[in-house]
């Protein structure tokens, strides 16, 4: 099973129990089952959009895969082979998509000069369906029910990097010069910015968009979305916030250096991997005593090594340019703004009148101000004077009561006084009354003992 194969497989809508339907000549169900045409149709629609933006539809007129373009090869129908099923009848919904707008010849989008999305009240595709419809062919199907081989834009998949692209390059900057670019500086951009181009195949990553889809992408985000104009090889996108202005000269030349910068850059780049090869080659003779190929690398790499100063001297040179450039841009934004700024201060100061005007309120403020104080002054005074005789009044009350509790204080200490001086002379009462009683045991206990000691004696 081939890898597209695998991929329209896998996709919900596809079903095992569906796909008999899917893969059937299912034109007929537009009359006799009209929900399940609608459905079929739907689920190839979405199926080989998802497939076209993954890369995964063989195109034979391009290197790289086509991500916004649907091609219409001979080998589509074999890649989509069943052994089971057979072959899908895409006639029906390749020209169901073109007449719903989802998807459109490439040579009728690149020439059309209003947008796709404009709708005239007769929509000529629709007339003619319906008188295809007249004579049973239905659906807008080719007579002989065979797809025609071509270019299909899927208009879903535009949308989607066109989308994503604007949303990057307004991430960049606001300036002019951060939004001026050369077609090839944009293409490099989408294919090696991550998230610009997503979802595709991993041998698909970083080669990004074919020169046809470059083409379509181009002339959509211009001519459809209005996010970009376009004068040469120069493309030169909007502000956010401001109309889109024309390509001036110094855009184009702006974005030209930016170019050299980049294919500058690319080659020291490339120089550099350079180096780092022929050194590696250079080792490996002189580790195999291959003194010639040593020699010879080493000689190759002095040359390269030349070169990379050359292009970095360059480079530089380019860089400062662009650099002096941005300034110059900064410096006049800046004195555009200080310009206007000092158009509004001048009108505002016209509006106040100048400094006569000001001074003559100032004067008049202030002697409200002082005529406002000596009004509060006169009317607070009566209420100032009672609540001065107020304060004396508590003051004086204030003392007195100072007065009282000092005199209670002092009663209540002198009776403290008098307590303690009548408890101590009951005290000494009592020790004296205590002192007289135990000298009369001491004297019979000496006079006891006398007699012992003459008793002992006379023994």
């Amino acid at each position: 099973m081939n890898e597209l194969l695998s991929f329209i497989l896998q996709q919900e809508d596809f079903r095992k129990a569906r796909l008999p339907s899917l893969y059937s000549d299912f034109s007929p169900l537009q009359t006799t089952n009209p929900d399940g045409y609608t459905a079929n149709i739907t689920a190839w629609k979405s199926a080989l959009a998802k497939a076209t933006y993954a890369g995964l539809i063989p195109s034979s007129s391009s290197t790289a895969a086509d991500h916004l373009i649907l091609p219409i090869t001979p080998q589509l129908l074999p890649s989509l082979s069943t052994r089971e099923y057979g072959t899908p009848a895409l006639a029906c919904v390749i020209n169901e998509g073109i007449a719903s707008g989802e998807f459109m010849p490439l040579k009728q989008f690149l020439i059309k000069e209003g947008s796709i999305y404009y709708k005239p009240w007769v929509d000529p595709w629709k007339v003619l369906s319906w008188g295809l419809r007249q004579v049973g062919v239905g659906g807008g199907t080719a007579g002989n029910g065979k797809l025609v081989n071509g270019d299909i834009v899927v208009v879903k998949n535009v949308e989607e990097v066109a989308g994503r692209v604007v949303k990057f390059v307004a991430g960049r900057g606001k300036r002019d010069i951060d939004r001026v670019m050369t077609l090839e500086m944009l293409e490099h951009e989408v294919a090696n910015e991550s998230g610009v181009l997503g979802g595709v195949k991993e041998e698909e990553e970083g080669r990004g968009l074919s020169e046809k889809d470059m083409k379509v992408l181009v002339k959509f985000l211009s001519r459809d979305l209005g996010e970009a104009a376009v004068s040469g090889k120069t493309i030169k996108f909007k502000p956010t916030d401001s109309p889109l202005q024309p390509i001036s000269q110094s855009d184009i030349t702006t974005a030209q250096l930016k170019h050299l910068i980049l294919t500058q850059t690319l080659k020291v780049d490339a120089l550099s991997h350079k180096i780092t090869q022929l050194q590696e080659k250079a080792k490996k003779a002189i580790l195999s005593n291959n003194k010639i190929t040593a020699l010879s690398a080493l000689k190759s790499k002095k040359m390269t090594e030349e070169q990379l100063r050359t292009v970095t001297n360059s480079l530089a040179s380019l860089e400062s340019v662009v650099m002096k450039i941005e300034q110059a841009v900064d410096n006049a934004e800046l004195i555009d703004t200080l310009e206007q700024g000092s158009k509004v201060l001048a009108g505002l100061n016209k509006v106040t009148g100048g400094v006569e005007r000001v001074e003559k309120v100032m004067d008049e403020l202030q002697e409200q101000m002082d005529e406002t104080d000596e009004i509060s002054r006169i009317v607070t005074e009566p209420g100032t004077t009672k609540l001065d005789e107020i304060e004396g009044d508590v003051q004086e009350e204030f003392e007195m009561m100072i007065k009282e509790e000092r005199e209670r204080e002092r009663k209540l200490e002198e009776e403290k006084r008098v307590r303690e001086a009548e408890e101590e002379a009951k005290l000494l009462e009592r020790l004296a009354g205590l002192n007289v009683a135990d000298q009369i045991p001491q004297a019979a206990t000496a006079e006891k003992d006398g007699e012992e000691q003459r008793e002992a004696l006379h023994a």
